[in-house]
C-alpha cells in the first residue's frame, strides 16, 4: 500500500503523546489537585498551563519528550528560540519526559531560570537565534539530578513549585492577558 510504516512515529506525534502522558500523570499523581489547560496555539512555547483546582493557572509548561537514550545513555531535548532570547519567568517551567513502552520512565521538572543556566547553548537553525540542549541520564547524579523525578512525583513537584512562587509573580503573568466577564443581569 505504500506510505509511512505503521511503526514510524513522527516527532510531532511523539511530542503530543508525551504531553498527553504528562498531563494524565500530573492529574493522577496530584489526586486531582492540579487542573491542566492546553493552549490553542504554541507560539510562546507553552504546551500546558496548570494550577490548583478552582483557581487560575499558576504555571506555564513546555513539555519535551525523549523516547530513546543516545549511545551514552542520555535523554535529550532541544528548545529553539529564533529571537535569541530563551523564555524565562518564575512561572515558566520545562518538563522533559523519558517515555518507554508508552509510559513515563522518569521526568525532569526544571524552572526556566535553572534550565536556561544549565542547558548547553548553541546557534539556532540556520544560524538564527539560540538553541538550548538538554542532555541527562535517568540513572546519573549529574547537574540535572535535583530536577529528576518518577512519574508518580510529577504532581507533587508542580504543587511545590506553585507553593514556592514569589509574591506577585502570578499577577505579572495574569497582567499579560485580558479577562472578560459577563455581567449578570439584574
Amino acid at each position: 500500500m505504500g506510505g509511512r510504516p505503521a511503526s514510524a512515529l513522527t516527532s510531532t506525534q511523539a511530542g503530543i503523546a508525551g504531553e498527553q502522558l504528562f498531563a494524565a500523570t500530573v492529574t493522577l499523581s496530584s489526586e486531582g489537585e492540579l487542573e491542566l489547560f492546553k493552549p490553542l496555539t504554541d507560539d510562546d512555547h507553552t504546551d500546558i498551563s496548570t494550577g490548583r483546582r478552582g483557581r487560575v493557572p499558576s504555571l506555564a509548561l513546555q513539555v519535551k519528550t525523549a523516547r530513546h537514550l543516545d549511545r551514552k545513555g542520555h535523554a535529550g531535548a532541544r528548545m529553539v528560540f529564533p529571537s535569541g532570547q530563551p523564555r524565562e519567568h518564575p512561572t515558566f517551567v520545562y518538563g522533559v519526559v523519558y517515555v518507554v513502552d508508552a509510559c513515563i520512565q522518569c521526568a525532569w521538572v526544571v524552572p526556566s531560570a535553572d534550565f536556561n543556566r544549565l542547558a548547553c547553548r548553541g546557534a539556532g537553525r540556520h544560524g538564527k537565534g539560540i538553541e538550548l540542549q538538554f542532555m541527562a541520564r535517568p540513572d546519573l547524579d549529574d547537574h540535572w539530578a535535583p530536577y529528576r523525578c518518577g512519574r508518580l512525583e510529577l504532581g507533587s513537584r508542580l504543587l511545590a513549585l506553585i507553593d514556592a512562587l514569589p509574591p506577585g509573580s502570578l499577577e505579572s503573568l495574569l497582567g499579560d492577558h485580558l479577562v472578560l466577564r459577563r455581567q449578570s443581569r439584574p
